[in-house]
């Protein structure tokens, strides 16, 4: 197939296949087209449009082949890339005449519906949204990627596409003169309207994904909750034309098959809706075992609820397994996601869309809970391996490491894991039956099941190994491994070519781009190729043109600390002294946090002027920097200004839950932050007036750390209360640099009460990352045992980075570190491997710098 056009140039990239016309103006935003598609169809349909996209002035990209693109319709990356198998990018005004022609040429034609579009007509997969041109992309205040658009009063918009569609307020639907064609949306209607006839109302949804949504309703006929169940026309189509719609007809069927069975939900009816399916069930209840262990703890071996241990869990759910197995049915995909827990302590179990009936059943996994191909026989011996991850689950609140591409190694970290977090003879029965659920071998495994059932012990486990240990030779090696990574990461994003080929580019701010990044290389420049590599990105990041907030983390400001310490000039237009912004997000006062609002701009900029006094060896370059420490100790005064008299404010939030731990007095987005800056500028300006607002912010702060350290102890506790961010990483630090500015020994024994807490709640931190993970309480735990004087807090810190090892791939000495989503590693300063290595950098070499960015 020619899939060349006259005039249209063209490249590739492992993804996307790109056509660029010359006569295209340059436009950062605007509306855009996407046509969806089948695999197997891909190339039919670019021979039908591409003639089209001949005729006018536009770019495009398209999947490159037909297996990328069932990648892209998997769901597996984003809901907001199914279906987009050409992505069209018309000039301004002519969205309407372009889109007309595609939608002739394409009716009739078939593919997984665009959750983040709008459909132009009902008979062509041919859809619109207004998006981004251009790759400009920052991390936001909560640390999500955004893709961000300025409009024309300088408003910005995260152009980033999600599952449901979002327009910004500037920008008019071309198509609104058309809207009787635009088909109706095949989800359900919203809350309290009727679907399937009318007969079920929409009550709530439960979850939103990729293949379909999830939600709850009452049947309009008997008055009975029930729980309906979508699929997605030709979402995660395999290689045979299996999709969505066909794993949910086999939950249907084997269903019908264990019919009788307690512990499973009923199908109740099957309708369909446009071209998706629908499976309609029994409502078993709202409470999962994730659900169960995020709201009230682990289950532990000497509860106070009887019915909430390993054990009574264990035998629960095997008695509701074996009667599935006598019917022939071989779950494939128990996890705690899956196990639903009714008020009477009982167990459901739920979704058996890959399930298999009398060995026949549709392919599909869960990393980590699914047997790896290696270990799975396709009969019940593999439910008995996701009941081993499951019972891992709710004996710690972990999920099974998946970082590494070999199941050994996941598994060995995975019992790693479980040795950290449930030590000692107490629990050796506990890990012993799960190691024995896990095994590789399924004799073992069905042997560990029937022991279950007769309530036999395990056998006693191989005796202990010695103790890990992480000597000074190893943690140098991993170091080295570690910072290779993070130089070789960086060239790749300064190369000029493989930046162009990026899907999505790198950005630039500390918290998740080259700053942060390039920040910690600084400290490693005594190795080869390290300073030029950091030189690189520096020049890379300060080319970046695209919009950036003013906020230390997530803006500008934390883009000028590096280019400063990386000796790089900082682009012309940021000379001048800088704007504050006068207004927060939501239209109210400015935003007065550390990540993104005042307290973090105020805190930059003292260490900009920090470096200006501290910089230069000739009498210009002297006064030259005399000057900008002036301007950035202006903008500090004004931003403590902003502070002092309440014009700068915390976004308003209601209580901390379980979920965002201290989030309204933690590090980033608190009290914390406020406090940090505030002790800085005292100290810098030496003002008394500075000093008493600054003892008063940390004399608030330390009221209220006593009742956040209670509630980190409590089981029910959730494991960020530990963190930098929003728990007691975070307050900890902010009390130790209080101890040190205002003498008081109060904030230090807050900080000791900080850090054991802390040390109490590491085993069971999943991340092993700054935010929210491991290496942000590791390097609270070497400041506090510094200032403390302390042996056991020193060891702690060792201990965490032998927990970081245990949730990490790889080998001893060449680890692979997962990012937040425990996939893959990356190289972000909060969420990646950068900021793991200033944690083990600081283990290894106590005297080094910390973070010029941490308080």
């Amino acid at each position: 197939m020619d899939q060349s056009i006259a005039g249209i140039g063209g490249r590739s990239d492992d993804t996307w296949s790109y056509l660029s016309d010359p006569r295209m103006p340059a436009m950062e935003h605007g509306w855009k087209l996407h046509v969806s598609t089948r695999p197997g169809e891909l190339d039919a349909v670019l021979d039908l449009v591409l003639p089209v996209l001949r005729r006018h002035v536009c770019h495009a990209k398209y999947a490159r082949d037909a297996e990328t693109l069932r990648q892209i319709n998997s769901g597996t990356a984003s809901a907001g890339v199914v279906g987009k198998a050409i992505t069209v990018y018309p000039a301004a005004g002519t969205v309407a005449a372009l889109a007309a022609e595609l939608v002739t040429v394409l009716r009739g034609r078939e593919g997984p519906q665009v959750v983040s579009d709008r459909r132009v007509d009902p008979g062509a997969p041919v859809y619109y949204r207004y998006g981004p041109f251009t790759g400009d992309y920052r991390t936001g205040r909560s640390g999500r990627l955004e893709s961000v658009m300025t409009g024309p009063d300088g408003q910005l918009f995260d152009g980033l596409a999600g599952n449901t569609y979002r327009c910004p307020p500037w920008a008019e639907d071309p198509f609104t003169d058309r809207s009787e064609q635009v088909a109706p949306a095949p989800t359900p209607p919203p809350s309290g309207t009727g679907f399937g006839g009318g007969r079920y109302r929409v009550t709530r949804g439960i979850a939103r994904k990729p293949q379909g949504n999830l939600y709850r309703a009452v049947d309009r006929t008997t008055g009975h909750p029930v729980v309906v169940k979508q699929a997605r026309a030709y979402v995660a189509e395999d290689e045979s034309g299996t999709d969505t719609r066909d794993r949910l007809r086999n939950e249907r069927a084997v269903l019908a098959a264990l019919a009788s069975v307690d512990g499973v939900p009923r199908a109740l009816d099957y309708f369909r809706h446009h071209a998706d399916e629908y499976l309609v069930l029994t409502d078993c209840g709202d409470r999962n075992l994730r659900r169960d262990v995020q709201d009230h703890g682990p289950h532990r071996d000497r509860s106070e609820q009887p019915g909430r241990t390993p054990a009574a869990l264990a035998a629960r759910l095997l008695h509701v397994l074996d009667r599935i197995h006598e019917r022939g049915v071989v779950v494939r995909d128990l996890k705690p996601d899956n196990v639903v827990l009714d008020a009477a302590g009982r167990c459901h179990v739920i979704d058996f869309g890959i399930s298999t009936l009398d060995g026949t059943g549709p392919g599909g996994a869960t990393p980590g809970y699914s047997a790896p191909p290696r270990y799975a026989t396709g009969g019940f011996a593999d439910d008995y391996y996701s009941l081993g991850a499951t019972l891992h689950f709710a004996a710690t609140g972990l999920d099974p490491v998946i970082v590494d591409a070999d199941p050994a190694v996941n598994r060995g970290r995975t019992l790693d894991s479980l040795t950290h977090a449930l030590p000692g003879d107490r629990h050796r029965q506990l890990r012993a039956t799960i190691a024995g659920l896990l095994n590789p071998d399924p004799a073992v495994r069905t042997a560990t099941a029937e022991r279950l059932r007769t309530g036999q012990p395990a056998p006693a486990p191989p005796r202990p190994r010695a103790p890990e240990r992480l000597d000074d030779d190893r943690l140098a090696e991993i170091i080295e491994h570690t910072v290779a990574y993070c130089a070789d990461e960086a060239r790749r994003i300064a190369d000029p070519e493989l930046s162009a080929r990026a899907a999505i580019p790198t950005p630039v701010d500390l918290y998740g781009g080259s700053s942060g990044l390039g920040l910690e290389l600084l400290h490693h420049t005594d190795r080869p190729r390290v300073r030029e590599t950091v030189d690189a990105l520096a020049d890379w990041t300060a080319r970046r043109t695209g919009p950036l907030s003013p906020g230390l983390w997530s803006g500008r400001t934390g883009v000028d600390l590096f280019l400063a310490e990386a000796g790089t000039p900082t682009p012309a237009h940021r000379h001048d002294r800088p704007d504050l912004p006068d207004r927060g997000p939501d239209g109210g006062p400015p935003e007065a946090d550390l990540i993104e609002g005042i307290a973090g701009i105020g805190t930059g900029h003292l260490l900009l002027a920090h470096h200006a006094r501290t910089t230069g060896d000739h009498p210009t370059a002297d006064r030259h920097l005399a000057v900008a420490a002036d301007r950035h100790l202006a903008v500090a005064a004004d931003c403590h200004r902003l502070l002092t008299t309440g014009r700068a404010r915390l976004t308003p939030a209601g209580p901390d839950t379980r979920g965002s731990a201290a989030l309204h007095d933690g590090l980033a987005h608190g009290h914390a932050g406020i406090a940090s800056f505030l002790l800085e500028y005292a100290h810098s300006s030496g003002d008394p007036a500075a000093a008493d607002a600054a003892r008063e912010a940390c004399d608030r702060l330390a009221a209220a750390t006593p009742r956040i350290i209670a509630a980190a102890k409590q089981p029910d506790a959730t494991r960020r209360y530990g963190s930098w961010c929003r728990g007691l990483a975070g307050i900890g630090s902010v009390h130790l640099r209080a101890a040190d500015r205002l003498g008081e020994p109060a904030h230090l024994d807050l900080a000791r009460q900080a850090a054991q807490t802390c040390l109490g709640l590491a085993p069971r931190m999943p991340l092993v990352t700054q935010c929210c993970g491991l290496a942000g309480v590791g390097d609270f735990l070497l400041d506090a045992a510094r200032a403390t004087d302390s042996d056991e807090l020193l060891t702690g810190a060792r201990t965490t980075a032998l927990i970081i090892l245990a949730r990490s791939g790889g080998t001893p000495t060449r680890p692979t570190f997962p990012d937040t989503g425990l996939t893959r590693p990356s190289t972000p300063w909060a969420t990646g491997t950068s900021g793991v290595l200033t944690f083990l950098r600081r283990l290894h070499h106590p005297t080094t710098p910390r973070p010029a960015h941490l308080p």
